[in-house]
Protein backbone atom coordinates (compact mmCIF):
# COMPACT_ATOMS: atom_id res chain seq x y z
CA UNK A 1 0.00 0.00 0.00
CA UNK A 2 1.08 3.56 -0.65
CA UNK A 3 2.49 5.54 2.12
CA UNK A 4 -0.46 8.07 3.27
CA UNK A 5 2.50 10.25 4.10
CA UNK A 6 3.04 10.82 0.11
CA UNK A 7 -0.25 10.92 -0.59
CA UNK A 8 -2.45 14.49 -0.53
CA UNK A 9 -6.35 14.11 -0.96
CA UNK A 10 -6.43 17.87 -2.79
CA UNK A 11 -4.34 15.98 -5.75
CA UNK A 12 -7.50 14.15 -6.65
CA UNK A 13 -6.05 11.78 -9.05
CA UNK A 14 -5.88 8.50 -7.30
CA UNK A 15 -7.45 5.18 -6.38
CA UNK A 16 -8.19 2.87 -3.75
CA UNK A 17 -10.17 -0.62 -3.48
CA UNK A 18 -12.70 -0.44 -1.32
CA UNK A 19 -12.48 -3.78 0.52
CA UNK A 20 -15.49 -2.91 3.27
CA UNK A 21 -18.18 -2.32 0.79
CA UNK A 22 -19.74 -4.94 -1.03
CA UNK A 23 -22.90 -5.54 -3.36
CA UNK A 24 -26.17 -6.33 -3.56
CA UNK A 25 -27.71 -7.67 -6.93
CA UNK A 26 -31.77 -6.77 -7.74
CA UNK A 27 -32.68 -8.66 -11.26
CA UNK A 28 -35.89 -9.56 -12.94
CA UNK A 29 -39.30 -7.91 -14.44
CA UNK A 30 -39.90 -6.50 -11.63
CA UNK A 31 -37.13 -5.09 -9.87
CA UNK A 32 -37.63 -1.56 -11.00
CA UNK A 33 -41.19 -1.54 -9.12
CA UNK A 34 -40.28 -3.91 -6.29
CA UNK A 35 -37.44 -1.10 -5.53
CA UNK A 36 -39.62 1.76 -6.46
CA UNK A 37 -42.10 0.31 -3.51
CA UNK A 38 -39.01 -0.10 -1.06
CA UNK A 39 -36.97 2.51 -1.50
CA UNK A 40 -36.41 6.43 -0.17
CA UNK A 41 -35.65 7.52 -3.81
CA UNK A 42 -37.03 7.72 -6.74
CA UNK A 43 -35.41 4.44 -8.61
CA UNK A 44 -37.43 4.57 -11.91
CA UNK A 45 -35.76 7.85 -12.75
CA UNK A 46 -32.20 6.56 -12.80
CA UNK A 47 -30.70 5.47 -16.04
CA UNK A 48 -28.30 2.89 -16.93
CA UNK A 49 -25.02 3.51 -15.79
CA UNK A 50 -26.46 5.90 -13.41
CA UNK A 51 -26.49 6.56 -9.74
CA UNK A 52 -28.14 8.12 -6.91
CA UNK A 53 -27.96 7.64 -3.12
CA UNK A 54 -30.73 6.26 -1.89
CA UNK A 55 -31.84 4.44 1.52
CA UNK A 56 -34.64 1.57 2.89
CA UNK A 57 -36.47 2.69 6.02
CA UNK A 58 -38.72 0.84 8.61
CA UNK A 59 -42.24 1.17 9.10
CA UNK A 60 -41.07 4.16 11.64
CA UNK A 61 -39.05 6.11 9.03
CA UNK A 62 -35.89 5.05 10.63
CA UNK A 63 -32.97 4.38 8.42
CA UNK A 64 -32.25 0.46 8.07
CA UNK A 65 -29.40 0.91 5.40
CA UNK A 66 -28.29 3.94 3.35
CA UNK A 67 -26.48 2.62 -0.16
CA UNK A 68 -25.26 3.67 -3.74
CA UNK A 69 -27.99 2.21 -6.14
CA UNK A 70 -26.67 1.64 -9.41
CA UNK A 71 -28.56 0.46 -12.44
CA UNK A 72 -27.05 -1.64 -15.02
CA UNK A 73 -28.39 -3.34 -18.33
CA UNK A 74 -29.18 -6.35 -16.08
CA UNK A 75 -30.40 -4.45 -13.50
CA UNK A 76 -29.85 -2.86 -10.01
CA UNK A 77 -26.57 -2.50 -7.51
CA UNK A 78 -26.54 -1.78 -4.36
CA UNK A 79 -23.17 -0.61 -2.53
CA UNK A 80 -23.25 -0.50 0.99
CA UNK A 81 -20.99 -2.45 3.86
CA UNK A 82 -19.98 -5.98 3.45
CA UNK A 83 -21.19 -6.37 6.90
CA UNK A 84 -24.44 -5.06 5.91
CA UNK A 85 -25.28 -7.01 3.09
CA UNK A 86 -26.95 -9.88 4.58
CA UNK A 87 -28.95 -7.98 6.70
CA UNK A 88 -30.75 -5.96 4.10
CA UNK A 89 -30.87 -9.04 1.93
CA UNK A 90 -32.96 -10.74 4.59
CA UNK A 91 -34.91 -7.74 5.21
CA UNK A 92 -35.44 -6.84 0.95
CA UNK A 93 -36.35 -11.02 0.67
CA UNK A 94 -39.34 -10.57 2.91
CA UNK A 95 -40.82 -7.89 0.75
CA UNK A 96 -40.54 -10.32 -2.59
CA UNK A 97 -43.87 -11.98 -2.25
CA UNK A 98 -44.89 -12.98 -6.05
CA UNK A 99 -42.79 -10.45 -7.53
CA UNK A 100 -40.97 -11.38 -10.01
CA UNK A 101 -37.15 -10.61 -8.41
CA UNK A 102 -33.97 -11.93 -7.84
CA UNK A 103 -31.80 -11.17 -5.17
CA UNK A 104 -28.35 -11.73 -4.52
CA UNK A 105 -25.02 -10.65 -2.43
CA UNK A 106 -21.80 -10.66 -4.81
CA UNK A 107 -19.78 -9.30 -2.77
CA UNK A 108 -17.38 -12.69 -3.02
CA UNK A 109 -17.78 -11.97 -6.91
CA UNK A 110 -17.59 -8.17 -7.84
CA UNK A 111 -14.82 -5.81 -6.05
CA UNK A 112 -15.07 -2.47 -5.70
CA UNK A 113 -12.81 0.30 -6.82
CA UNK A 114 -13.05 4.26 -5.51
CA UNK A 115 -11.49 6.84 -8.05
CA UNK A 116 -11.02 10.54 -7.55
CA UNK A 117 -9.70 12.15 -10.25
CA UNK A 118 -10.11 15.30 -12.89
CA UNK A 119 -9.30 12.72 -15.65
CA UNK A 120 -11.82 9.64 -16.30
CA UNK A 121 -9.93 6.51 -17.00
CA UNK A 122 -10.69 4.84 -19.90
CA UNK A 123 -12.57 1.84 -18.65
CA UNK A 124 -15.87 0.55 -19.17
CA UNK A 125 -17.96 0.23 -15.42
CA UNK A 126 -17.12 3.55 -14.60
CA UNK A 127 -20.11 5.09 -12.50
CA UNK A 128 -20.57 8.88 -11.74
CA UNK A 129 -20.44 9.39 -8.26
CA UNK A 130 -23.97 11.41 -7.81
CA UNK A 131 -22.57 14.05 -5.29
CA UNK A 132 -19.01 14.72 -6.75
CA UNK A 133 -17.58 15.34 -10.21
CA UNK A 134 -14.18 13.92 -9.00
CA UNK A 135 -15.52 11.13 -7.72
CA UNK A 136 -16.21 7.71 -9.43
CA UNK A 137 -17.12 3.84 -8.66
CA UNK A 138 -15.61 1.13 -10.54
CA UNK A 139 -17.00 -2.67 -10.27
CA UNK A 140 -15.55 -5.51 -11.42
CA UNK A 141 -15.33 -9.43 -11.18
CA UNK A 142 -12.82 -10.21 -8.11
CA UNK A 143 -10.88 -12.45 -10.57
CA UNK A 144 -9.91 -9.31 -12.69
CA UNK A 145 -9.30 -6.81 -10.15
CA UNK A 146 -5.75 -6.87 -10.28
CA UNK A 147 -5.58 -6.34 -14.08
CA UNK A 148 -7.59 -3.30 -13.48
CA UNK A 149 -5.56 -1.75 -10.64
CA UNK A 150 -2.54 -2.01 -12.60
CA UNK A 151 -4.34 0.07 -15.41
CA UNK A 152 -5.27 2.40 -13.41
CA UNK A 153 -1.38 2.53 -12.50
CA UNK A 154 -0.39 2.60 -16.15
CA UNK A 155 -3.36 5.92 -16.65
CA UNK A 156 -1.15 7.82 -13.65
CA UNK A 157 -3.48 7.52 -10.72
CA UNK A 158 -1.52 6.81 -7.53
CA UNK A 159 -3.10 4.09 -5.14
CA UNK A 160 -4.15 5.23 -1.59
CA UNK A 161 -5.61 4.07 1.32
CA UNK A 162 -9.15 3.09 1.58
CA UNK A 163 -9.94 5.64 4.61
CA UNK A 164 -8.80 8.42 1.74
CA UNK A 165 -12.76 7.52 0.47
CA UNK A 166 -13.97 7.14 3.47
CA UNK A 167 -12.23 10.64 4.45
CA UNK A 168 -13.97 12.03 1.70
CA UNK A 169 -17.46 10.71 2.55
CA UNK A 170 -17.05 12.67 5.89
CA UNK A 171 -16.01 15.42 4.24
CA UNK A 172 -18.61 15.61 2.15
CA UNK A 173 -21.60 14.91 4.46
CA UNK A 174 -22.52 11.84 3.42
CA UNK A 175 -23.98 9.27 6.06
CA UNK A 176 -24.05 5.43 6.25
CA UNK A 177 -25.62 2.95 8.24
CA UNK A 178 -23.76 0.19 9.89
CA UNK A 179 -24.81 -2.92 11.88
CA UNK A 180 -24.69 -0.63 15.05
CA UNK A 181 -26.72 2.51 13.46
CA UNK A 182 -29.79 0.23 11.33
CA UNK A 183 -32.95 1.62 12.52
CA UNK A 184 -31.44 4.10 15.35
CA UNK A 185 -32.16 7.81 12.04
CA UNK A 186 -34.49 9.02 9.87
CA UNK A 187 -33.24 10.39 6.53
CA UNK A 188 -33.32 13.84 7.91
CA UNK A 189 -31.57 13.17 11.40
CA UNK A 190 -28.40 11.92 8.52
CA UNK A 191 -29.18 14.60 5.94
CA UNK A 192 -30.33 12.08 3.62
CA UNK A 193 -33.01 14.08 2.04
CA UNK A 194 -30.39 17.23 1.44
CA UNK A 195 -27.81 15.01 -0.58
CA UNK A 196 -30.50 14.05 -2.94
CA UNK A 197 -30.91 10.62 -1.23
CA UNK A 198 -35.15 11.41 -0.71
CA UNK A 199 -37.64 11.80 -3.34
CA UNK A 200 -40.74 13.80 -2.46
CA UNK A 201 -42.62 13.00 -5.27
CA UNK A 202 -42.70 9.42 -5.54
CA UNK A 203 -45.26 6.64 -4.77
CA UNK A 204 -45.25 5.19 -0.91
CA UNK A 205 -42.43 3.13 0.62
CA UNK A 206 -42.12 1.47 3.98
CA UNK A 207 -41.92 4.55 6.61
CA UNK A 208 -43.04 7.07 3.87
CA UNK A 209 -45.48 8.94 5.74
CA UNK A 210 -43.09 9.48 8.52
CA UNK A 211 -40.50 11.23 6.65
CA UNK A 212 -42.92 12.98 4.66
CA UNK A 213 -45.06 14.28 7.24
CA UNK A 214 -41.25 15.90 8.93
CA UNK A 215 -40.84 17.41 5.18
CA UNK A 216 -44.06 19.29 4.74
CA UNK A 217 -46.11 19.60 8.54
CA UNK A 218 -42.46 19.80 11.06
CA UNK A 219 -39.12 20.51 11.15
CA UNK A 220 -35.99 18.36 11.70
CA UNK A 221 -34.96 18.49 15.44
CA UNK A 222 -32.10 17.04 14.58
CA UNK A 223 -29.43 17.08 11.44
CA UNK A 224 -25.84 16.03 10.32
CA UNK A 225 -22.86 17.72 11.27
CA UNK A 226 -19.23 17.39 9.91
CA UNK A 227 -16.89 17.41 12.79
CA UNK A 228 -13.24 16.67 13.77
CA UNK A 229 -11.71 15.74 17.82
CA UNK A 230 -7.96 15.99 18.77
CA UNK A 231 -8.38 12.37 19.96
CA UNK A 232 -6.18 8.93 19.54
CA UNK A 233 -9.10 6.81 20.53
CA UNK A 234 -11.66 5.85 17.59
CA UNK A 235 -15.38 6.47 19.18
CA UNK A 236 -17.68 3.62 18.18
CA UNK A 237 -20.78 4.51 16.01
CA UNK A 238 -23.53 5.19 18.15
CA UNK A 239 -21.59 6.81 20.66
CA UNK A 240 -23.07 9.86 22.62
CA UNK A 241 -22.09 13.27 22.15
CA UNK A 242 -22.57 15.07 25.00
CA UNK A 243 -22.59 19.09 26.27
CA UNK A 244 -20.02 20.37 28.87
CA UNK A 245 -22.80 19.85 31.36
CA UNK A 246 -23.45 16.23 30.53
CA UNK A 247 -26.87 16.44 28.11
CA UNK A 248 -27.17 13.95 25.69
CA UNK A 249 -26.55 16.22 22.13
CA UNK A 250 -26.46 13.69 19.60
CA UNK A 251 -24.54 10.74 18.43
CA UNK A 252 -21.87 9.28 15.98
CA UNK A 253 -22.95 8.40 12.90
CA UNK A 254 -19.25 7.83 11.07
CA UNK A 255 -15.61 8.07 12.37
CA UNK A 256 -12.53 7.77 11.12
CA UNK A 257 -9.07 7.87 12.53
CA UNK A 258 -6.47 10.30 10.62
CA UNK A 259 -3.55 10.92 12.29
CA UNK A 260 -3.85 12.35 15.19
CA UNK A 261 -7.64 13.26 15.31
CA UNK A 262 -11.04 11.96 14.52
CA UNK A 263 -13.12 12.65 11.16
CA UNK A 264 -16.48 12.90 12.43
CA UNK A 265 -20.41 12.94 10.71
CA UNK A 266 -22.47 14.02 13.82
CA UNK A 267 -26.62 13.33 14.40
CA UNK A 268 -27.05 16.66 16.25
CA UNK A 269 -30.17 18.48 18.58
CA UNK A 270 -30.10 21.83 16.31
CA UNK A 271 -30.46 23.06 20.13
CA UNK A 272 -26.89 21.60 21.00
CA UNK A 273 -25.58 22.30 17.98
CA UNK A 274 -24.05 25.98 19.21
CA UNK A 275 -22.60 24.68 22.62
CA UNK A 276 -19.53 22.98 23.37
CA UNK A 277 -19.46 19.17 22.61
CA UNK A 278 -17.43 16.28 23.76
CA UNK A 279 -16.64 12.68 22.74
CA UNK A 280 -17.04 9.75 25.48
CA UNK A 281 -13.22 9.76 25.74
CA UNK A 282 -13.80 13.90 27.09
CA UNK A 283 -12.47 15.43 23.95
CA UNK A 284 -14.00 18.66 22.46
CA UNK A 285 -15.44 18.37 19.76
CA UNK A 286 -14.63 21.04 16.82
CA UNK A 287 -17.78 21.75 14.42
CA UNK A 288 -17.13 22.44 10.67
CA UNK A 289 -17.90 26.23 10.51
CA UNK A 290 -19.31 25.58 6.94
CA UNK A 291 -21.27 22.64 8.17
CA UNK A 292 -23.08 21.82 5.35
CA UNK A 293 -26.49 22.10 5.18
CA UNK A 294 -28.70 24.79 5.59
CA UNK A 295 -30.29 23.61 8.85
CA UNK A 296 -32.74 25.80 9.50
Amino acid sequence: MTNSDTLNLQTNNYFTPLEEMGVLQVTGEDATSFLQNLLTNDVAALDINQAQHSGFCNAKGRLFAIFLLIRNEQGYRLILPKNMCDLLLQRLSMYILRSKVSLSNESEHLSCVGLITTNIPSSSNIINHPNDTERFLFICNYDSLEERLSEFKQQGLALAPEYFWAQRDIESGLAMIWPESKEKFTPQQVNLDLVNGVSFSKGCYPGQEVVARLHYLGKPSRRLFIAEAKTHLLPNITDEVTTTDDSIAGHIVSAQLIDESVKLLLSLKLTSSTSSLLLKDGSSIKLQPSTAYDVQ
